[in-house]
């Protein structure tokens, strides 16, 4: 039985479309979640220091003023405790980078968390790294009437 005249080489031109195919969407999910672990690592970096900068009371302060409504943060002890976070923070996720600020009322801290991601598959194509970034903002803790 003779096979008809065309259809020699359709199945290997399929497989390797779908072979083609299969790589790409495997590229994708590798490189999406590249992205999405580096940010969940980012956020978490920020949260810690966010809670880390939210107990660094100014003490000065206190003892002049009392405590109002919320207890005030000391804006240099923040800073220092974020700074010291991040070096720790940046031993596990290379390139991470921690910012801190306080807000005017002197009692919520907001740390920004950014970390530059090297893509892996998509670093063929010219687009390289992505920057990644998390926020997290903490209160100092209310005091009680």
């Amino acid at each position: 039985m003779r096979r008809p005249q065309g259809d020699d080489g359709t199945i290997l031109v399929l497989v390797l479309g779908f072979a083609a195919l299969l790589l790409v969407l495997v590229a994708v999910v590798v490189d999406v979640s590249a992205v999405i672990l580096a940010r969940r690592g980012a956020a978490s970096a920020a949260d810690g220091a966010a809670i880390a900068a939210a107990q660094q009371l100014d003490v000065r302060a206190v003892y002049q003023n009392g405590i109002g409504e919320a207890i005030p943060l000391s804006s240099d002890d923040v800073r220092a405790v974020v700074g010291t976070y991040g070096v720790r923070a940046a031993e596990s996720q290379p390139g991470l980078q921690l910012a801190a600020d306080i807000d005017a009322a002197g009692t919520t801290a907001t740390v920004t968390a950014t970390r530059e991601v090297r893509l892996p598959f998509s670093g063929w194509l010219g687009i390289g790294s992505v920057t990644v970034t998390a926020v997290a903002h903490a209160r100092a803790p209310l005091v009680a009437p």
